[in-house]
């Protein structure tokens, strides 16, 4: 019985080395692709126009959004006149920032429709999440159609549209109150 036992042994001898060379250099890349991609991060710009940015000028895609009562909202709506669509979801912080900061420019301009956009979730559990939340009605993009087509993974983002075409866009316009100034600067000035 000795014998099997001092093979075994023999064998955990000759692969620990290898096992060793083996884990440091997955250590090595892991940490190396971690650092790099952390780098990269803090070294890109921060722009206020995220993935959306590439849509400019671009007619808006198909949208099928419905309201909290599940009616749909013509998509011939979003295709006239000045329109900012805000994307939020109901458990985001920052985009209670972004609603209370809404609220307060919303009304400031008679010919610019706001509307909240959820782009993600189950339908029937964020909407009724949303529901009294919000200073605006939200509704609920279906099947996350129009998000997806925008490039949209994260929240607040603002979207103007004018005739139907994006002509500018945001990201998390609560971060501080120059970005808020700003904003409310350009919709003065629209």
């Amino acid at each position: 019985m000795v014998e099997p036992a001092l093979g075994f042994v023999n064998l955990m001898r000759r692969l620990t080395k290898p096992l060793g060379i083996g884990l440091t250099l997955i250590a090595v890349f892991c940490g190396g692709f971690y650092f790099f991609y952390q780098g990269a991060k803090k070294n890109s710009p921060k722009q206020d126009m995220v993935r959306t940015s590439a849509v400019i000028n671009q007619p808006l895609p198909k949208a099928n959004l419905v309201s909290i009562s599940g009616e749909p909202l013509e998509d011939e709506r979003l295709r006239r006149g000045k329109i900012v669509l805000v994307f939020m979801m109901p458990d985001c912080p920052s985009c209670d920032e972004e609603n209370a900061f809404i609220k307060t420019v919303a009304g400031s301009r008679q010919d610019v429709s706001f509307f909240y956009v959820i782009p993600f979730g189950g339908k029937d559990a964020v909407l009724k999440w949303a529901q009294g939340k919000y200073s605006l009605d939200p509704l609920y993009d279906v099947g996350s159609n129009l998000s997806k087509s925008l490039e949209i993974y994260q929240v607040p983002i603002k979207i103007f549209l004018e005739d139907g075409i994006i002509k500018r866009t945001w990201l998390d316009a609560t971060d501080g109150n120059q970005k808020q100034a700003e904003f409310k600067d350009w919709l003065g000035g629209l």
